[in-house]
């Protein structure tokens, strides 16, 4: 996912200063949060089906580091990853 505030604006025909007023008008998120929260939820889906590794998932959704996907995804669930894998009675590969 290399989704970023510029392509949206893009596709959506507006100035980013613009679509940055309407997104925090509308959600109380930078267009960068409102990104970052759906590549999280992504990922804690991606959790849930089991299928892949923790840093499989979190290159999947767009993260470069795996140790800031870490400290993100705690922010968001408060808890790591691993412990959302294993509260959901999941075993990771």
């Amino acid at each position: 996912m290399d989704l970023d505030v510029d392509q949206i604006a893009g596709f959506m025909h507006l100035s980013r200063p613009t679509l940055y007023r309407k997104i925090k008008a509308i959600s109380d998120l930078t267009p960068n949060e409102l990104i970052t929260i759906s590549r999280l939820k992504k990922a804690a889906e991606l959790i849930l089906q089991g299928h892949m590794r923790i840093y499989e998932i979190s290159e999947a959704v767009g993260f470069s580091s795996q140790s800031y996907f870490s400290r993100a995804f705690s922010r968001q669930f408060n808890m790591t990853p691993s412990q959302f894998a294993k509260n959901n009675n999941l075993t990771l590969k």
